[in-house]
């Protein structure tokens, strides 16, 4: 259930990162504007602590200095690309101090078979998605019907990756099919959607693949190559939570990194993302069976 101490002004800092998500399509100014609010709100509640607004401040750089560099080639983009994706990804792994998680809610089973699920936000994976759309990565969906252009677009490679990620977790033994309905599906939504699935479609799909996909004279086999390896990096993130979870996630990266190797947007990745979590959630034991 909600954890007792979840009021407005816990989640004030959360609901500014979320306008600062939404404002990316909308306006930098929006975004910008927001994501410093949501910084100081989070300052004010505790969501953040000591030297994280320094981190952000340093990726940030980081970012805009590898925007620049983009414009040349050789060394000099190179190295700024390498000290953006370390940095980021440091942050994105919680590595760097004062960034506390926020539990919004309580362990509780879905299942009576099923290990505990919880939910807690924190800054800095969300923070590096922003950043990277907002400053690196800018090419986005502007209208709804290109949006539903790209949806069209993604729909079979979703029901492909649905039936290919679900049948490797049935078959590992890592979940069962479980449908179910909880009203906690409306918060796990929200943060899945506009944290998680923007934060790790931006890092691994609209910069690591599409950044790689540029390398060498062969674009199509680069792109493919890029493809294929920001699957592998995404798995192996996931390993903390098992082989198990760690192979499932690369055969699912290996659909989000199609969705946007079809359409160039990270959109279509994200819509991928959240559809297959989604799923997981309602129609198979969540997380995992215990």
């Amino acid at each position: 259930m909600f954890a007792p101490h979840v009021d407005v002004i816990t989640l004030a800092p959360f609901l500014l990162l979320l306008a600062a998500v939404l404002g990316l399509w909308i306006h930098r100014t929006v975004w910008i504007g927001a994501l410093a609010a949501a910084v100081a709100a989070a300052y004010f509640t505790g969501a953040l602590q000591g030297a994280a607004a320094l981190w952000i401040a340093l990726l940030a750089a980081l970012a805009l200095a590898y925007a620049r560099a983009r414009q040349r080639s050789g060394a000099v983009q190179i190295l700024a690309g390498i000290a953006f994706f370390g940095f980021a990804l440091a942050m994105g792994l919680a590595l760097l101090p004062g960034f506390p998680r926020t539990v919004i809610i309580d362990a509780t089973r879905l299942s009576p078979d099923a290990l505990p699920f919880g939910l807690s936000l924190g800054f800095p994976k969300v923070v590096g998605g922003i950043l990277i759309l907002g400053l690196v990565r800018e090419s986005r969906v502007r209208s709804w019907r290109e949006l539903g252009g790209v949806l069209k677009l993604t729909a079979p490679v979703f029901g492909l990756t649905l039936i290919a990620v679900m049948a490797c977790a049935l078959a590992l033994g890592y979940v069962r099919f479980d449908a179910k309905w909880t009203s906690l599906f409306f918060a796990w939504a929200l943060s899945n959607l506009f944290f998680t699935c923007l934060a790790e479609e931006a890092f691994f799909r609209g910069f690591l693949q599409h950044e790689l996909a540029r390398i060498g004279s062969n674009r199509e086999r680069a792109r493919v190559a890029a493809w294929i390896f920001a699957a592998l990096l995404f798995g192996l993130v996931h390993l903390a939570g098992g082989w198990k979870y760690a192979v499932a996630a690369t055969v699912a990266g290996l659909g989000y990194g199609w969705a946007y190797h079809r359409t160039q947007r990270v959109e279509a990745a994200m819509a991928v993302h959240f559809g297959l979590n989604a799923s997981h959630f309602l129609l198979f034991t969540y997380p995992a069976l215990a």
